[in-house]
């Protein structure tokens, strides 16, 4: 269930306000809170915000515009309310809202210095928000019922069609007469109507007895008394009945990646390192990989410089034995055959064991005599037997003697058959 925090701008300059939190059916989370903007951006917290602004500020209208929405829209809607405005509509921003039955649209219209001064006075508090509506737009609209929201000298009045007007409380009782007296269906009756009036006990009190002149032509007449004052009424409505959110055209809120970073966050850094160790894991793999192939390319350059003293320093052992080993194929010689044969495999089994050395190499008569170098008897052993199980070949150890913390070994490899 998603939650809002309601901030509702007070009418006098200076940053302060009041707010509270509801879930998206209206029901109050938490208590109110009141003071200046910084901290009402601290108890939204990840919560979508909704400001409320003065509806003194905020003039509604309806206009016929054939268009349905978008930028167009908006353009047209000064031109279409420019006989009704005593201000220049150059200097005044226009909202679009939802349309009645009979196809005229809702309108709401600001100065557009009163609204960057909104916006203004909510982003030095580091708030950014979802919704801009009046105050007066959270004022119920109810079928065949006139509700009224009283605050001290002024009062919204919202009437059954939805038509909102922000007007002196004294001015209240003449209003809701000519509402009670509107004209009457085709057989000369009049709708059953209702009045609701919220407020201070104080405001009720003052204004009672004028509606009370008024029950009479009304099937009800309901006064509210508003002990924790006019919010909790009004955040609850504007939470499930949006209004005219005034962020249009051009204070439209731009997407931005600030805005979702909150909820987005922890999968983020998840992510992240998650990447980092299947990185870190490749890399030590590849690390491990390298070092295998420079000892086997160690191996084998060491065994071509025993059989090639002659050859000096060489960029690629490998392609430099494998030529060699052509050359001396293409003259054609068994017993050639025969050694460079026994020469792989040695350098097979050396590659394997990653800590033998050759210190001397000697071929006569099929017979191929091996001095080592190696960490113990047992690196011995294993090569020994890495060599009789490939290629056909036995391999003997001669002798092994310790030459410190090593051991040098005389082995003998021959075909198996020798």
């Amino acid at each position: 269930m998603s939650e809002s925090l309601v901030i509702r701008l007070d009418a006098a300059a200076g940053g302060t306000a009041s707010w509270v939190a509801v879930d998206d059916t209206g029901a109050l989370l938490g208590t109110i809170g009141s003071g200046a903007l910084a901290q009402a951006a601290a108890a939204a917290g990840a919560r979508q915000v909704v400001v409320l602004v003065p509806a003194v500020d905020v003039l509604r209208a309806r206009a016929s515009v054939p268009l349905r929405s978008g930028p167009r829209l908006l353009q047209a809607l000064p031109f279409a309310l420019e006989d009704q405005l005593a201000e220049d509509v150059d200097s005044l921003h226009f909202a679009a809202g939802s349309r009645s039955d009979d196809g005229s649209l809702g309108v709401a219209i600001v100065r557009h210095a009163t609204m960057a001064d909104w916006l203004a006075r909510l982003a030095t508090a580091g708030i950014r928000p979802a919704r801009l509506c009046s105050a007066a737009d959270a004022v119920a609209s109810m079928p065949n019922t006139a509700t009224v929201m009283l605050e001290g000298d002024t009062a919204s009045l919202t009437l059954p069609d939805g038509t909102s007007a922000t007007v002196d409380t004294g001015a209240v009782p003449v209003l809701l007469e000519l509402w009670a007296a509107g004209p009457a269906d085709q057989e000369g009756e009049h709708e059953p109507l209702h009045l609701v009036a919220y407020g201070s006990e104080d405001s009720l009190a003052t204004l009672g007895p004028a509606l009370e002149a008024l029950r009479p032509r009304l099937a009800s007449l309901e006064l509210r008394s508003l002990v924790e004052g006019p919010l909790p009424r009004l955040a609850a409505h504007i939470a499930t009945s949006p209004g005219i959110n005034l962020l249009q055209g051009g204070f439209a809120q731009r997407s931005s990646l600030r805005a979702y970073w909150p909820a987005w966050r922890l999968a983020t850094i998840f992510l992240l390192a998650l990447v980092l160790v299947m990185t870190a894991v490749q890399l030590a793999g590849t690390y491990r990989t390298r070092q295998q192939l420079a000892r086997i390319n160690a191996t084998v350059d060491q065994a071509f410089h025993h059989v090639f003293p002659d050859a000096g320093p060489v960029a690629d052992a490998r392609a430099e034995l494998s030529a060699r080993l052509q050359q001396i194929g293409a003259r054609g010689s068994g017993a050639n055959h025969e050694f460079l044969d026994m020469l792989r495999v040695v350098a097979q089994s050396l590659g394997g064991t990653g800590n033998a050395h050759i210190e001397a190499l000697s071929y006569r008569a099929g017979t191929l005599e091996l001095r080592l170098r190696a960490p113990s008897v047992e690196f011995l052993d294993r090569i020994q037997q890495q060599v009789s199980q490939t290629g056909g070949l036995q391999a003997r150890i001669q002798s092994a003697n310790a030459s410190g913390n090593e051991v040098i070994g005389h082995l003998q490899i021959t075909h198996g058959g020798g």
